[in-house]
């Protein structure tokens, strides 16, 4: 199981494509402005970054021992650093950032926390995204 504080998982790559932004805007509803249009260069609406980061979550939660059964969503925390664009490929580096345990009246909970970096392909840091997944038992 991987779980200890600083353990960072393989790096991957996520494409930033018209697809996956039209995708998301449809899914919401409502365009980032008149006349926006999911084309290479164009900039990708702020709520699509917390998006991204369900892409390719299996394997990381699946290296972690995480019973989606027994665990629940503890939020998230998105810095914006850098603009992300459609075309745009970002280096994603999953490290742990945290684990605790508190025990309560009704049994143990885990707090796993998840710090990914999403870096453009010049080496700037877009984003930083700090998750945490709460497992019982």
């Amino acid at each position: 199981m991987v779980r200890e504080v600083g353990y960072a998982f393989p790096p991957s790559t996520f494409e930033v494509t018209a697809a996956r932004v039209e995708e998301f805007v449809l899914a919401l509803g409502v365009a980032p402005e008149d006349g926006w249009v999911a084309r290479d260069g164009a900039p990708v609406p702020q709520g699509f970054l917390m998006y991204v980061t369900t892409y390719g979550a299996h394997p990381v939660h699946d290296a972690m021992e995480i019973d989606f059964m027994k665990a629940m969503y503890g939020g998230a925390e998105v810095e914006l650093h850098a603009p992300v664009h459609v075309g745009d490929v970002l280096d994603v580096q999953p490290v742990v950032s945290d684990v605790r345990t508190k025990t309560g009246r009704n049994g143990t909970l885990t707090f796993v926390e998840l710090t990914t970096d999403y870096t453009a392909s010049d080496g700037t840091l877009a984003v930083r995204e700090r998750s945490t997944t709460i497992q019982r038992g």
